[in-house]
């Protein structure tokens, strides 16, 4: 009877080893780090070339409009309605792209900017109001680029940002960064395109997933972080086990006494 609960106690301490993530592992600017950690700061490893897309409005983009103008303020038909974010929700308040990829401006009509970047769409609006307004400066930013991160990560969710070139690894930053138990290599991203649902697989443990052109999202993307076995150990195998070591020690003791 002990020596087999002498095996159990032994087969969960293995398991509770085997669980444990080393800390030198985890705790960034160490003092003194193992050698084969360190690594000389000032000298250049790789060079990637960054297949960052660039983005084009598309209908139901909504984008907020502030116009500065040396048009005296009562002639200034944008002046109090050209900002988006002075009210709680910004959105309401920008101009959203219709089915053919118009915005409506006061005064000026109907401007298509659909399949420009937001710098031509800049170019154009500043165009579009030069007859009404006395040297424009257009200022545009893109509101609805949202993106979902899910799983072991510090915070899921659905956020919202204001870049139209933001990164997988800027976007998990966003969301807390990785939990104690991510695994940096497999992540998903789902895409929905065209009516369809694409799934792409990223690891963050190679370096060369940083030139990948889907590096960089889109807007509503969806991050899945999946768990490392480890933690499915922790928190699950070694629990049972260990009820169950606990109960083969209670009726160890129990028929000890009897017998």
């Amino acid at each position: 009877m002990r020596n087999t609960l002498s095996i159990c106690w032994i087969l969960l301490c293995i398991l509770i080893f085997a669980s444990c993530i080393p800390q030198k592992r985890l705790v960034l600017l160490q003092d003194k780090p193992d050698s084969r950690n360190q690594a000389k700061a000032d000298e250049l490893l790789k060079t990637f070339d960054l297949q960052r897309p660039i983005y084009t409005l598309k209908p139901g983009d909504v984008i907020s409009l502030k116009v500065q103008t040396t048009t005296p303020a009562e002639y200034n038909f944008l002046g109090a309605a050209s900002t988006a974010t002075t009210t709680s929700d910004p959105v309401l308040e920008g101009y959203t792209l219709d089915a053919e990829g118009n915005i409506l401006i006061p005064t000026v009509g109907k401007v298509n900017l659909q399949g420009l970047t937001m710098a031509e769409a800049r170019v154009k609006l500043t165009e579009a109001l030069k007859p009404f307004l006395t040297d424009p400066t257009v200022n545009l930013r893109f509101l609805t680029f949202r993106f979902s991160v899910l799983g072991e990560v510090g915070s899921q969710g659905q956020f919202t940002t204001y870049q139209d070139n933001i990164n997988l690894m800027e976007a998990i930053a966003t969301a807390g960064g990785f939990s104690p138990y991510a695994d940096r290599g497999r992540i998903k991203l789902v895409r929905y395109e065209a009516g369809t649902a694409k799934l792409y697989t990223f690891s963050l443990l190679d370096d060369n997933t940083i030139a990948q052109k889907n590096f960089y999202l889109q807007p509503n993307d969806m991050i899945v972080v999946d768990p490392l076995p480890a933690k499915n150990v922790r928190e699950n195998l070694i629990a049972n086990v260990s009820l169950t070591l606990s109960l083969i020690t209670t009726i160890s003791l129990l028929l000890s006494r009897l017998l």
